[in-house]
């Protein structure tokens, strides 16, 4: 039972997250790295001798609803872009166009409905970005990597309705190497460079955040509205809209009650009928005079007071 009144709400943790970095220019998109390999931890399996929030980013927030993201270093895709789509997007980087960077979390919970898959993208600031040349002697084999500043925010939070909210601090900002490796296979690999020193993240030393997932109502009616449209859509909803349709069939009462509480309506009845019978009979003239004379008589109050009194 979901009490409105004093509402107890439910973890919704993530459930399965990856992480890619994308890159573009007017010649088209391509994807850098990309990972599915993440492993969720909660806040209370983390060492609780290690200090993992040193700003202090996270003590205003519930310590269940807090999870530590990890994800592998090297992209779990490989880097298998024809030699010839390469050289044609290094080409373009001649022209001096402008490159775009961007960073993207796709995190999945199983709550709310609709709203299950949520991503977090950020678009790499201009003056963040590496030089278009060290992009084009990556791909053209002459370099190993390059380094792109303020990847994304290491702290951040998912709202109850879906929405991606970054706690502002600056200091949290992630910048990181992105490393082209060559062998019998190629692959992308992220690095942190300034990485945090967390043992249960292991062998998973890629991109890392805390991830702050809020609470949910309960499954129910009422719960899903609010995991949808938060507690503001459902006063709009039921308060401002219901209210006002109220308020319509309430209003001006007292200008109908000259046409709604008459004392005996047998003449206006009889006249429609005559209207009726008239129409029936082919006797459009007749029926045109008895339409105005019902015309007549209900746009004169004192006429239709007369015709609806009591014998």
């Amino acid at each position: 039972m979901y009490s409105s009144g004093n509402p107890t709400n439910v973890a919704n943790p993530i459930k399965d997250a990856s992480c890619q970095v994308d890159i573009k220019t007017t010649s088209g998109r391509l994807t850098l790295y990309q990972t599915t390999l993440c492993e969720k931890i909660s806040w209370d399996k983390l060492n609780t001798n290690m200090v993992l929030d040193p700003g202090g980013y996270l003590s205003p927030y519930n310590q269940d609803d807090i999870q530590l993201i990890c994800c592998q270093a090297d992209a779990s895709v490989l880097w298998l872009v024809p030699d010839v789509v390469q050289s044609r997007f290094v080409h373009s980087l001649d022209r001096k166009q402008d490159i775009i960077i961007s960073f993207t979390w796709i995190l999945t919970r199983d709550r709310p409905k609709g709203k299950e898959v949520v991503k977090y993208d950020r678009v790499i600031e201009s003056r963040d970005l590496p030089n278009q040349s060290d992009v084009q002697k990556v791909l053209n084999g002459s370099m190993n990597g390059f380094r792109i500043k303020n990847v994304y925010q290491r702290y951040f939070r998912v709202t109850g309705s879906g929405e991606v909210r970054p706690l502002e601090q600056e200091e949290s900002f992630v910048s990181a190497d992105l490393i082209l490796n060559r062998n019998n296979y190629e692959w992308w690999s992220f690095h942190d460079i300034q990485p945090i020193n967390v043992s249960e993240c292991g062998r998973f030393t890629g991109p890392v955040a805390f991830v702050i997932s809020e609470e949910i109502p309960p499954q129910g009616i009422l719960g899903d509205t609010l995991s949808k449209f938060s507690i503001w859509g459902l006063y709009i909803t039921f308060v401002l809209a219901v209210g006002r349709f109220i308020r319509l069939q309430c209003s001006d009462l007292r200008m109908r009650i000259p046409y709604e509480n008459l004392p005996s309506c047998d003449r206006l009845i009889a006249i429609c009928e005559d209207i009726y019978a008239a129409r029936a009979e082919g006797e459009l003239g007749v029926e045109e005079v008895l339409y105005w004379t019902l015309v007549k008589i209900y746009r004169s109050p004192h006429m239709l007071l007369e015709y609806t009194k009591v014998d």
